[in-house]
Parts: C-alpha cells; sequence; structure tokens
C-alpha cells in the first residue's frame, strides 16, 4: 500500500489511516499512487499548515491535503483545543484522503472547490444531520471566494448525500470520470480552436 508514515506519532495511527484508504480504494476503485501523511500535535500543525498554505488556518482546520500529496492532520489528543471531538479524528482522515484520491482521479484538472468538498464531506460526515443556515447558487460557490464568503461545505455535502440515496452511491465515481471524460474534451477543444 502506498502510504508513507512521516513520523512516529502518525504511526500510532497507522490501522486507522490503512482502514480508510482502503474504504477509498474500494469506494473509488482506484489507486492513488504514493501518499504521504504526517498527524501533528497542535503548534507543529499549525507551523506547517502557514508554510505550506501561507496563511495561519482557520479555527476550524483539523486537516488538510496539500497539493504535493501530502496529507497533514491534527493530533487527535489536540481537537478539542480547536473545538472539536476526539471522536471526529477517523473523519478528519477520511476526508482528507478522499481529497487526495479526487484529485488524483482527475488529474491534471481539478473541480469546483464544491464538487471535491462535497464529495470529501458526505463520505465523511454524511451521516451527521444537516446544518443548513441557507442555500446558495452553486454558481457563487464555484470559486475560491465565493467558497470562503458561503463557508456552504453542508450544502455541498447535502447535495451528495441527495445523490447517493436517491441514485446510489456508485454515482459518486461515475460523475468524476464523466468530469474527466469532459475536461479533456474541452482541453482539446481549446488546443485545436488555437492552432
Amino acid at each position: 500500500m502506498p502510504i508513507h508514515f512521516r513520523s512516529l506519532l502518525t504511526l500510532k495511527y497507522e490501522d486507522l489511516i490503512n482502514e480508510k484508504f482502503k474504504f477509498l480504494v474500494s469506494f473509488f476503485n482506484f489507486e492513488p499512487g504514493d501518499v504521504f501523511i504526517e498527524v501533528l500535535p497542535l503548534n507543529g500543525f499549525e507551523k506547517y499548515y502557514e508554510l505550506e498554505r501561507g496563511k495561519k488556518p482557520d479555527f476550524f482546520v483539523v486537516g488538510s491535503a496539500l497539493n504535493n500529496g501530502l496529507i497533514i492532520i491534527l493530533d487527535k489528543e489536540d481537537f478539542e483545543k480547536k473545538e472539536k471531538k476526539p471522536e471526529e479524528f477517523k473523519r478528519v482522515i477520511l476526508h482528507e484522503l478522499a481529497h487526495i484520491f479526487i484529485r488524483r482521479i482527475l488529474w491534471p484538472k481539478q473541480i469546483y472547490i464544491w464538487i471535491e468538498e462535497g464529495i470529501c464531506e458526505h463520505l465523511s460526515f454524511g451521516d451527521f444531520p444537516p446544518r443548513l443556515k441557507k442555500i446558495v447558487s452553486f454558481e457563487e460557490i464555484e470559486t475560491p471566494e465565493g467558497w470562503r464568503k458561503h463557508n456552504a461545505y453542508q450544502q455541498a455535502k447535502e447535495f451528495f448525500n441527495y445523490l447517493s440515496k436517491n441514485y446510489g452511491k456508485e454515482k459518486i465515481p461515475e460523475l468524476l470520470i464523466e468530469i474527466k471524460k469532459v475536461l479533456r474534451k474541452m482541453l482539446l477543444r481549446k488546443f485545436l480552436e488555437k492552432n
């Protein structure tokens, strides 16, 4: 299995990480290649996040799938310091791993934030009751600015909960494959128009 545990602290959670990784391999029917994961205490997590993202993590951030295939996650023992329940740790691992799978399935392109976050939230917190404050147009949350403005994690999650419940969970990986096909056609069309 191509998971690289980057610290002794991370190895403490090896079985849990492997379990979530295997679940995603089965769900997406896809092997993502090498994934690097590091569990860090609060101070180390916040420093690494700021180094990689160029800003301090928001108060609710306890994990991050970085663009280089590295996942950093706050140690379960420090979750309460960020107003999170320690029981959510396993869900955060699943959420961050799902980001890597989605990005690798669609590589070299990425998709709208709401689709990626919606799938990750559905897989990791889909059984939590919805806490929608308001529903906004999906067009409003397609950009990073719109996503930050509306913080639409719940709305995106509920879209994929609906899709899974009404059409079957297998529709989610199928949707990603269709998106990849459309993106390829769009790239080819743009290339041919230029030449």
